[in-house]
């Protein structure tokens, strides 16, 4: 019996399931006699590692059966809309609070009010069943909040990378536009800083003009990026490669934080220099 238990819990190691959920035991009685697969109610937490994926995990117990599998998960949310599904999900083993991981749809603001549930679909003995799982929404609204803000900043001014004018192994120049909105028109926006990540260093030209005038549709702001850390591991373990922060200053208030990503060629073009560092420092 003992060597059961621990095949199961090798089982959840490798699938990443957490610990037994507190209390999942009366939970997961309960469940059993309603009919359910799953504990009506679920935490959900939003890792580091899932943040650029914009992916939020749900902590799903269950009860009965451990060859019950989730097909598909989606968030129900009124601060996110248009929430995709996410399908390929993890088996559910019986009394453990299963990590599921659902994705995140575009940020409504200002918030809303209502409640959020995540939506499972189970397949169990060779059919599917689908069960709504209610959720404590607090972090959900954290992060809508922190997207609104940003989406706030976005309406003003959009910091995005332009083409890509040069690139050599060591080095690639771009230049990092900012394209004004709809918001604020009339409000100068500067560029305060963009110094890069954890991998990749963003060196703006000191003697460019970063100010993003009233009336002025864009402004290009010259940049040369750099690899600072080439080591495969560091790659490897970065969750936010291609997530680059920056920081705007709008009609002189205190500079605001946005994060951008690169399109398909630039972040085709950074790959291509972290890989030409990696291969002379394993080269070496």
């Amino acid at each position: 019996m003992r060597g059961a238990w621990v095949f199961v819990a090798l089982l959840c190691a490798l699938a990443g399931c957490s610990a037994p959920h507190p209390g999942a035991s009366s939970s997961a009685q309960a469940t059993e006699a309603s009919g359910r697969i799953t504990v009506p109610d679920a935490v959900v937490t939003f890792p580091r590692t899932l943040q650029a994926d914009r992916l939020v995990e749900a902590q799903v117990s269950t009860a009965g059966p451990g060859n019950a599998v989730v097909t598909s998960a989606r968030l129900e949310s009124p601060l996110f809309a248009d929430s995709p599904a996410r399908d390929s999900g993890p088996r559910l083993f019986p009394n453990w609070a299963n990590r599921v991981r659902v994705p995140l749809g575009m940020a409504v603001c200002p918030a809303p009010a209502g409640e959020s549930t995540v939506a499972l679909t189970i397949a169990l003995d060779g059919s599917e069943v689908t069960e709504n799982l209610s959720i404590d929404d607090s972090v959900l609204r954290k992060i809508n909040a922190d997207e609104c803000a940003q989406q706030a900043v976005l309406d003003v001014a959009a910091p995005s990378f332009g083409p890509v004018e040069s690139q050599s192994d060591s080095q690639m120049r771009i230049s990092i536009v900012m394209t004004r909105g709809d918001s604020h028109t009339t409000s100068p926006v500067m560029l305060s800083s963009m110094t890069g990540n954890i991998v990749f260093i963003v060196t703006l030209d000191a003697g460019a003009d970063t100010t993003l005038d009233p009336g002025q549709a864009s402004i290009a702001v010259p940049a040369v990026v750099t690899v600072g850390r080439c080591d495969p591991h560091v790659f490897a373990e970065s969750k936010k490669t291609f997530v680059f922060p920056v920081r705007l200053t709008i009609d002189g208030e205190e500079p605001a934080y946005v994060e951008i990503r690169p399109d398909p060629t630039a972040r085709a073009a950074l790959q291509t220099l972290f890989n030409t560092c990696e291969n002379n420092v394993v080269g070496n």
